[in-house]
């Protein structure tokens, strides 16, 4: 049983996907099915693949040049709480995964999508600011800032240290000691790396497992991938898995995402404990399904709590290049 941050074992070999009952019985289309996932595998295979968090010159995101600003979080804000993603304390979330940590405006934030993504900032005017930029993770929403009087774009809002290693000139860093400038900047996506730290599960507070309501928030979703599927079931016990002769199927049951509710997947049907849980991430070019070996939740599970699913995810997606802006359109780069 699975218990807080226990690490579990890597399990990339799913149960079979239950058949939908409506789907179409014509006889021609496992065939058609089977050479199209075929097609599909093998144009994944022969994309190229990047260890999750290896230094690298040329990302296979290109950068995002829409008008786009970053500024030190507003004086009023004080420190991210990281309360709208859901990881607690920001400074364990920065130190597990080596990069800072930054807010982003709403539009950006797209509801909670951009929880835990990672991203490279660098200057525009690349002649007075780090010539590397700053890498972030996102783990807050913006608040509004009113001494910069800046608008539009996407805008981060990054600590004191973060902005600093963005701003530090090459010759005498007199940007970095500048509290109220908002400067412009190019960014792109790039791939998480978590130190020790596999994807994790954490149990919303409004979850209940007397009323059968499961609310999940991912953590430490390494790689450069998005999860857009997420199945619950109840785990098979050892003593159930040797006294029965012929284990009945598994019974998977579907989580939804919301808006209004950062990054939080939720079911109000939910199997009684212990649970599996397997999700789909956007890996290459095709959804790839990601299960955890045996229960990761337990039966007596509880609101607040995180629990280690044992999977660590280093798959780069080939559509994940989004430019998102203040109004939420997103804009692919080649």
């Amino acid at each position: 049983m699975a218990t807080p941050y226990q690490a579990g074992v890597v399990n990339y070999t799913c149960p079979p996907v239950r058949r939908n009952p409506h789907r179409s019985t014509d006889h021609g289309a496992p065939s058609l099915l089977v050479l199209v996932l075929a097609v599909a595998a093998a144009l994944a295979l022969s994309l190229p693949v990047r260890a999750s968090g290896t230094p690298s010159s040329s990302y296979r995101c290109g950068w995002c040049t829409r008008r786009s600003i970053a500024s030190l979080l507003p004086l009023y804000v004080g420190v991210l709480t990281s309360a709208a993603c859901g990881y607690g304390d920001p400074a364990k979330l920065a130190a597990v995964g080596g990069f800072h940590i930054a807010a982003v405006s709403a539009g950006f934030f797209r509801g909670g999508r951009a929880c835990g993504a990672c991203y490279q900032l660098r200057c525009r005017d690349r002649s007075a600011c780090a010539e590397g930029g700053v890498k972030v993770i996102i783990s807050d929403v913006a608040k509004p800032a009113t001494g910069t009087n800046r608008t539009g774009g996407s805008q981060f809002q990054l600590t004191k240290d973060a902005f600093a290693a963005l701003t530090a000139s090459r010759d005498d860093g007199q940007l970095g000691s500048l509290v109220d400038t908002a400067v412009d900047v190019d960014f792109r996506r790039i791939p998480c790396a978590y130190k020790s730290k596999n994807l994790a599960v954490r149990v919303d507070e409004t979850s209940s497992r007397d009323k059968g309501h499961l609310a999940l928030r991912f953590l430490y979703q390494g790689g450069q991938t998005n999860i857009t599927t997420v199945e619950v079931a109840q785990a098979a016990t050892p003593d159930a898995a040797q006294s029965a002769a012929a284990p009945s199927p598994t019974k998977w049951q579907y989580m939804t995402w919301r808006e209004g509710s950062p990054g939080v997947w939720r079911t109000s049907h939910a199997p009684a404990g212990p649970l599996q849980v397997r999700v789909v991430v956007t890996a290459g070019s095709v959804g790839k399904w990601l299960c955890a070996d045996g229960a990761v939740l337990p039966a007596e599970w509880q609101p607040g709590t995180v629990y280690d699913t044992g999977l660590r995810v280093t798959d780069v997606a080939a559509h994940t290049c989004s430019c998102a802006s203040t109004s939420g359109d997103d804009g692919e780069e080649e």
